[in-house]
């Protein structure tokens, strides 16, 4: 255990060439001006934004900001920091008012009323789930009471109300829409689109195939979550982007950490022990026997999804 953590650990300053190597030399293989990124205030798009920086250049650069209806206040203030102290040219669309014309609003729960009263409901279930509870009891238990509802009764009639795929619906019709102005900028201005997706998220299908998965060019798909975190420090990067929770932000604000129910610390070993052929008491030896079954289902259903579409040929 001690020493895949001495495997994760990378030299920065040889990372941060390569990857702006890379970046130029993709730029240029592709033909294109410049780069457009999707700055959510996240520490992988922060991360992408400062090495493009160093790479390209400001002026070379375009940063979407994309909120909508449910985006956490406190991303859009870390995307905008970010933009601002690198010199970022930026466009902002609220995507709010497409969402509620395409019906996405209507499929899922209301508004969170109070984001600081959610984040204490997360924290609660988070000291209870690590007493043993599952974290799909704690995700009931959390839409509750974001609801407003104590308990998960109010949620177990929403699950009843609404489908499974209507609750895919409501989360990845956002993450595909943000994909979409992305490349609608990026053909206008002949740049290419820049991929944030870590390796962590990449192999446990932490993203969406046809949403941040597709872009022209990804940088930092090659290193995990606990190495990205590494880079960051060193490049400089706010300490509270670097430290806060990371979250999809598409309802609450729900740390990742959360719904895998597991550390990115943890999941890190667990995917580089696979990597290596691990298997059996080896990997027992990294987490437990729910955690481990989670992530290889996990791992399954990323590489299902990555194979489609299926085909005859």
């Amino acid at each position: 255990m001690n020493d895949l953590g001495k495997e994760l650990s990378i030299n920065c300053l040889d990372e941060e060439r390569r990857i702006i190597d890379f970046a130029r030399q993709a730029i240029a293989r592709l033909h294109k001006k410049g780069a457009v990124i999707g700055l959510s205030g996240g520490l992988d798009s922060s991360l992408c934004a400062y090495l493009l920086e160093k790479a390209l250049g400001r002026k070379k650069i375009l940063a979407l900001l994309l909120p909508e209806r449910d985006s956490s206040p406190v991303h859009r203030r870390h995307a905008r920091m970010v933009a601002d102290s690198l010199g970022l040219k930026t466009i902002e669309i609220d995507m709010t008012r497409t969402l509620k014309d395409i019906g996405v609003y209507g499929i899922g729960p209301e508004k969170v009323r109070d984001e600081v009263e959610y984040a204490r409901a997360i924290k609660r279930r988070m000291e209870r789930n690590a007493r043993g509870f599952h974290y799909r009891t704690y995700l009931s238990d959390v839409m509750g009471a974001a609801s407003g509802s104590h308990t998960s009764r109010m949620w177990k009639v929403a699950k009843r109300m609404i489908p499974k795929e209507a609750k895919a619906a409501f989360m990845f019709t956002k993450v595909r829409l943000r994909m979409l102005y992305l490349y609608f900028y990026a053909w206008q201005y002949d740049y290419a689109v820049i991929g944030t997706t870590d390796r962590s998220e990449y192999a446990a299908g932490i993203y969406d195939t046809h949403g941040d998965g597709a872009n022209d060019i990804t940088l930092l798909r090659h290193l995990y979550k606990t190495q990205i975190r590494q880079l960051a420090e060193h490049m400089g990067l706010p300490e509270e982007i670097v430290n806060k929770p990371h979250s999809a932000d598409l309802y609450g604000n729900i740390p990742h950490e959360t719904t895998l129910g597991t550390s990115y610390q943890q999941l890190d070993m667990l995917l580089h022990a696979m990597s290596k052929g691990w298997a059996g008491d080896q990997l027992a030896g990294i987490a437990s026997r729910g955690d481990l079954v989670n992530v290889k289902r996990c791992v399954e259903n990323a590489r299902l999804a990555r194979s489609l579409p299926l085909s005859l040929d």
